[in-house]
């Protein structure tokens, strides 16, 4: 199954839940888009992804050196293919990482793409355009990929509302972000893109 072209679509309601021996895939198509729509969108997605997003900490570049069983935390980065968000931890012990992402008023996530999920783990977008993962990380790596909409109607800024937990606290600690992998001041962390 072709996952990119089946998210492609703006306004999709994708939830992913285990069943059986992998993930199982429910997508919920909202308005009637035409392919043509759909695929102007996620082209002008990735035309925006050469905008920088800035915060503090950078969030620019993947993490160096990262691979499954580094530090456990959620490590986030963005470049020019998108957002990623992996989550890994150094034990083969079960820490389950959830949180969520809220984009600006009138933005949808796009390519939404899950990355080496199992059985246990869920990526879903809800009716308000926010994304939740919810992890069940050993030394592996459990995560997801996404676009971000372009601004609509002349809106010069955008911005991503990150909020992260492990084992249902929220602990900054469990965060790195971008190419340094910087920890955040808190588990609740935002972004903003200028076009």
């Amino acid at each position: 199954m072709q996952l990119r072209a089946l998210l492609a679509g703006a306004g999709a309601l994708v939830a992913l839940t285990g069943c059986g021996a992998g993930t199982t895939l429910v997508a919920h198509p909202a308005a009637a888009t035409s392919s043509a729509t759909s695929a102007g969108q996620g082209t002008a997605a990735r035309a925006c992804e050469a905008a920088p997003w800035t915060g503090s900490p950078d969030p620019q570049g993947r993490p160096r050196g990262f691979d499954a069983g580094d530090v456990g935390a959620v490590y986030i980065w963005h470049d020019r293919l998108g957002w990623h968000l992996r989550a890994t931890d150094m034990r083969a012990t079960d820490h389950h990482y959830t949180g969520t992402v809220a984009l600006s008023p009138g933005e949808s996530f796009l390519g939404l793409r899950p990355v080496r999920d199992e059985q246990h783990d869920r990526v879903w977008v809800d009716g308000s355009d926010v994304l939740h993962y919810d992890f069940h990380t050993y030394a592996s790596i459990d995560g997801v990929d996404f676009l971000v909409s372009c601004p609509a109607g002349g809106r010069e800024r955008e911005q991503l509302l990150f909020h992260t937990e492990y084992d249902g606290q929220p602990v900054a600690e469990r965060v790195r972000i971008g190419a340094s992998k910087a920890i955040p001041p808190a588990a609740t962390f935002r972004f903003v893109r200028s076009l």
